[in-house]
């Protein structure tokens, strides 16, 4: 036990110390607490006061933000930091006038040359009783297709028999006639009739052939009734719409026969650049999946435009004698037009972008600012474009960094 006399000196059995004058005035711990909590109260106290002096805003004060270093669009001008043309890598070329070559770029579809292709009809009403080609056959001009079986055709046929028989006849009367008429043995009159009589079987007969001819039969002589299907041109079956036992009219088409060797890519082509299409412009085709250009002409151009798409039809006729299209295939296509002869402005495609569905260019008007220029487009050739108004010769345009200009409209 511990024990503390008038001096401060403290007594333990086994220990004495001398306390210093700090701990001897030293306040009780609960004081201490006390006081503690006191000026914790002051101190809030005095920041809610402080906050209330300063709008009830806590933190200190917040900096001006950093001015972005974009461009500023005024009307119809765009203002930009040299900052920010190398960060957009803007570049400017001046506009020159030229005699432009147009090419034009299209996606066009391979067909039938119209000039080269056969549609074979029955003809007639009757029963198809033998198929010689199907399709992908190889013919010859000529060659059988089909047989078919019509009593229409044997009715005709029979009659140009009996017709030709009665023709006969009549020439050897009228022969008879003319020789009694010689020897005074028959008036003048009975060799008219007979003259006569002849003439009307000879017109006869030949109406008759020509309705078995019509028909598609063949004259005397050939099976009644047998009407033989021949293809008229050399080339390849592509369709065929009959089968042994059929029962056919005479309008139908039977066979489709095309020459393969010859055929048409057909290109839709929009009406402002059909004055740079003309018949026999060269035509540089390339199938979609892939292989060898072709070389084709410009056949046909059509003289009305589809008031839905605003396009023409252009024909490109193109050899195949090696079999490397097909129709239907796709096939893109580049024509080179032989020009319209007039120098226009010209500017890198790079430079013309759409605003409002218009086609608009950047034009350079002075350090770090550009116009905005609306343009009517001519032709091109891909990687330039005339320009048939809002630009001229000497105007300095931007071609580099038009996407980041244009961005600025639509801020």
């Amino acid at each position: 036990m511990r024990a503390t006399d008038e001096a401060g000196v403290s007594h333990h059995p086994h220990l004495t110390r001398v306390l210093t004058p700090k701990e001897t005035t030293a306040p009780p711990r609960r004081s201490r607490k006390r006081l503690a909590l006191v000026l914790g109260g002051l101190i809030v106290v005095g920041g809610g006061a402080a906050l209330f002096l300063r709008g009830g805003k806590a933190g200190p004060e917040p900096r001006p933000a950093a001015t972005a270093d974009v461009p500023r669009a005024k009307g119809d001008r765009i203002t930009y930091s040299p900052a920010f043309a190398t960060r957009a890598q803007i570049q400017v070329t001046e506009v020159k006038e030229e005699l432009l070559q147009p090419a034009i770029s299209l996606v066009g579809t391979v067909d039938f040359n119209a000039s080269h292709v056969a549609a074979i009809g029955t003809r007639l009403r009757g029963l198809v009783s033998r198929v010689d080609k199907y399709e992908g056959d190889s013919v010859k001009a000529g060659e059988s297709l089909a047989l078919v079986q019509s009593a229409e055709l044997g009715e005709a046929q029979a009659a140009v028999s009996m017709l030709q028989a009665e023709y006969e006849a009549a020439e050897i009367n009228a022969k008879r006639e003319a020789a009694l008429a010689e020897r005074k043995l028959t008036t003048a009159r009975e060799v008219e009739v007979a003259s006569v009589e002849a003439r009307k079987s000879a017109l006869k007969l030949e109406a008759a052939r020509q309705k078995v001819a019509a028909l598609g039969g063949a004259g005397s002589g050939s099976e009644l009734g047998s009407r033989i299907v021949r293809s008229p041109i050399a080339g390849t079956v592509v369709e065929r719409n009959v089968a042994p036992g059929q029962f056919v009219d005479g309008d139908l088409v039977a066979f489709k026969v095309a020459d393969l060797e010859h055929l048409w890519i057909e290109l839709d082509v929009f009406e402002r650049n059909l004055p740079h299409v003309h018949v026999g412009d060269r035509a540089e085709l390339k199938p979609l999946t892939g292989g060898a250009a072709l070389q084709g002409t410009v056949a046909k151009v059509a003289s009305t435009i589809n008031p839905e798409t605003h396009s023409a039809i252009v024909r490109i006729e193109v050899s195949n004698r090696d079999r490397k299209l097909r129709v239907g295939q796709a096939v893109k296509a580049t024509l080179h037009s032989s020009g319209t002869g007039q120098a226009h402005p010209v500017v890198p495609t790079s430079a013309i972008t759409f605003v409002d569905g218009k086609p608009t260019v950047f034009v350079a008007t002075g350090p770090g600012e550009v116009a905005v220029t609306r343009v009517m487009l001519g032709a091109n050739d891909s990687a330039r474009t005339e320009i048939l108004s809002g630009l001229k010769a000497g105007d300095r345009v931007v071609t580099g960094g038009v996407f980041s200009l244009k961005s600025e409209l639509f801020r």
